[in-house]
């Protein structure tokens, strides 16, 4: 399917388009300058095209809320929505879905919520949301719509997640928002793509959704959740006060929290794979193909891609190759180029693998300097042809794609991608030295 996104570069946006794209859809995203004035006929010409329309546009909310600001949390949701509606509106054949994004801040803070409940808040968030649905309710008959309230959006590679981290990495500490007791709604972000192509592919869905975990949780239940994950040393609450002091009236969406409950979602049938924090925080999935033909994975490989670290920092077309000695173990050969004038220079790096346990044969020890090994984990495996690999450790600090080419079909970078995802690893961290063709 042609998707178009709006928003499609935030943080939701990013990871969306990504997971629908591996999904084998054509995301269409609609750039910001698509909703100023006098475009709308690139916009409406764009919409042509396409058959789904994701509305995820609006400015972040976690910022101080003056009047000016207000207002641009206003205008990003509610006016984007109604170009989109009146560019739908033009539109010959219309899109067959529309899913506008919207957020439980629309319910009360007292209470237990879920989409048949029609009270909705009080305050300015929950008349924000108000407003962004009944803008979407313009929706032509047409098109199916589908009104999505997300809850907290969980990754540690991005959002509110990653910023409560950041001070507990440095120190030890978690700190929860005071009082604590809020309910603390959220969703992890791979069960919210997941929802997404759920909706898409089931014409049943339509009307309001809440995607929010099925599992309610207090704000410092789900903080101390995160700590033991994360090993700090206590946790502590923070004073609302202090949340006030910085924020202003936008510290209410901090210390107050809705109660909502994903009841249509799991009456359609959707299933998530995140349903609590103790499956949220299991940590990343190091676990290794239950195969390994170490002849047949003898020879060079090419790294496509890799996570930056020391050892090969600055270094491009870099190739690993291994040749296994009579006594089992494996001679490992690295080597790649630093690129500068007027003469690339070449380094490399001899040392040998072995596997220490052969029950565990996708486990592997690698040294470079006598007497001390590190852990090679071969994750994902082309086990037909031995043709492409994906390679971790026992920490998420190391990550390779390898590959027996220089360069990788997309579907099968793609797919690695994927199951690196899925694992918990931060793809977006990798880079991608450059490698020189084959001839």
């Amino acid at each position: 399917m042609n998707i178009a996104i709006s928003g499609a570069t935030g943080f939701i946006g990013k990871h969306l388009s990504r997971f629908l794209t591996e999904k084998g859809h054509r995301v269409v995203p609609l750039g910001r300058a698509m909703f100023r004035e006098g475009m709308s006929g690139h916009l409406i010409q764009t919409l042509s095209h396409c058959d789904v329309v994701i509305n995820l546009a609006g400015a972040p909310i976690s910022k101080r809320w003056t009047p000016e600001y207000k207002q641009e949390l206003y205008d990003s949701r509610i006016k984007v929505t109604h170009r989109i509606i009146r560019a739908m509106e033009a539109v010959k054949t219309k899109p067959k879905l529309m899913i506008s994004a919207s957020a439980v801040g629309y319910y009360p803070s007292e209470g237990d919520f879920d989409e048949y409940t029609n009270t909705r808040g009080n305050g300015f968030l929950s008349e924000l949301c108000y407003a962004w649905e009944k803008e979407a309710r313009r929706c032509p008959s047409q098109t199916r719509l589908v009104i999505t309230r997300f809850g907290i959006v969980i990754s540690p590679h991005g959002g509110a997640m990653e910023q409560m981290l950041k001070p507990l990495k440095m120190t030890k500490i978690a700190t929860a928002i005071g009082p604590g007791t809020q309910p603390f709604p959220w969703i992890d972000i791979h069960d919210l793509c997941r929802a997404m192509e759920f909706i898409i592919n089931n014409e049943a869905v339509s009307g309001v959704v809440n995607l929010v975990a099925p599992q309610q949780v207090s704000q410092y239940a789900f903080t101390q959740a995160m700590a033991k994950a994360y090993h700090a040393w206590l946790t502590v609450v923070m004073p609302s006060s202090f949340f006030r002091l910085l924020y202003g009236e936008a510290s209410t969406f901090m210390t107050s929290g809705q109660n909502v409950r994903p009841t249509r979602m799991l009456e359609y049938g959707f299933k998530f794979d995140v349903p609590n924090v103790e499956k949220l925080f299991e940590g990343t999935d190091h676990s290794t193909v239950d195969e390994l033909d170490l002849k047949r994975y003898m020879g060079t490989w090419h790294e496509i891609a890799r996570f930056d670290h020391r050892f090969e920092r600055g270094l491009v077309d870099v190739t690993a190759t291994y040749k296994l000695r009579p006594d089992g173990t494996v001679r490992v050969e690295n080597r790649g180029y630093l690129r500068k004038k007027p003469y690339d220079v070449c380094k490399t790096a001899e040392g040998r693998a072995k596997i220490p346990d052969p029950a565990q044969p996708g486990k592997l020890k690698v040294s470079f300097f006598p007497g001390i090994y590190s852990d090679y984990y071969v994750l994902e495996l082309d086990k037909e042809g031995y043709n492409y690999a994906l390679i971790g450790s026992s920490t998420d600090k190391y990550l390779w794609i390898l590959s027996r080419t220089a360069i990788l079909p997309e579907d099968i970078k793609k797919r690695l991608l994927a199951a690196a995802e899925r694992r918990g690893y931060d793809i977006d961290k990798l880079i991608w030295p450059v490698v020189v063709p084959e001839q």
